[in-house]
């Protein structure tokens, strides 16, 4: 195996312990919290993890203006492939 296919499947296996990584954090500020650590602040806020920034993006919702636009792009692409067939 070479060095970069040994780092993305390190990288991998890593990105699996999503869970492990959360039951980890919040047994942190558990501890923390009995500690007297009572500020009132989340496990996010004490421990931030890596994929925290995906769950808290605030997306807007789709317009229908960019519905239909992308429904013609669709189209023109479908168009393009059926002539090439």
């Amino acid at each position: 195996m070479s060095y970069l296919d040994i780092v993305v499947i390190i990288r991998g296996y890593r990105r699996r312990n999503i869970l492990q990584y959360q039951l980890q954090r919040i047994t942190a500020w558990a501890s923390m919290f009995c500690m007297g650590n009572k500020e009132g602040k989340q496990p996010q806020d004490v421990i931030p993890l890596y994929f925290d920034h995906y769950k808290c993006e605030e997306r807007l919702p789709i317009t229908q203006d960019e519905v239909e636009m992308l429904q013609r792009e669709m189209k023109l692409i479908n168009e393009q492939n059926q002539k090439k067939q």
